[in-house]
């Protein structure tokens, strides 16, 4: 599978260097997808943990179950292993 950022560089109009971070919030909407990322923002990655802010307490009980699975699709998207951690504030 082509990294996220390959596939993105290939469309018309994208330059081939694309700013890191709106990678990753695309990275992190379809990882999640539509229910839970829209529950919850991307605020990015640091030393491997990505930072996530959620609306309520519910959904980052959520991301705390699913955390680790949404972490690897990421990284396959991503094409580099950039999570290795998910943390979720309120």
């Amino acid at each position: 599978m082509d990294a996220l950022r390959d596939i993105l560089a290939k469309l018309p109009g994208i330059e081939a260097e694309l700013p890191s971070e709106p990678a990753l919030a695309l990275a992190w909407s379809l990882a999640a997808g539509p229910e839970l990322a829209g529950r919850a923002r991307c605020l990015g990655v640091q030393h491997g943990v990505l930072h996530l802010q959620a609306e309520d307490a519910a959904t980052a009980r959520q991301i705390a179950s699913v955390g680790a699975e949404v972490g690897k699709a990421m990284n396959r998207m991503l094409g580099a292993e950039r999570v290795r951690q998910v943390r979720c504030s309120l």
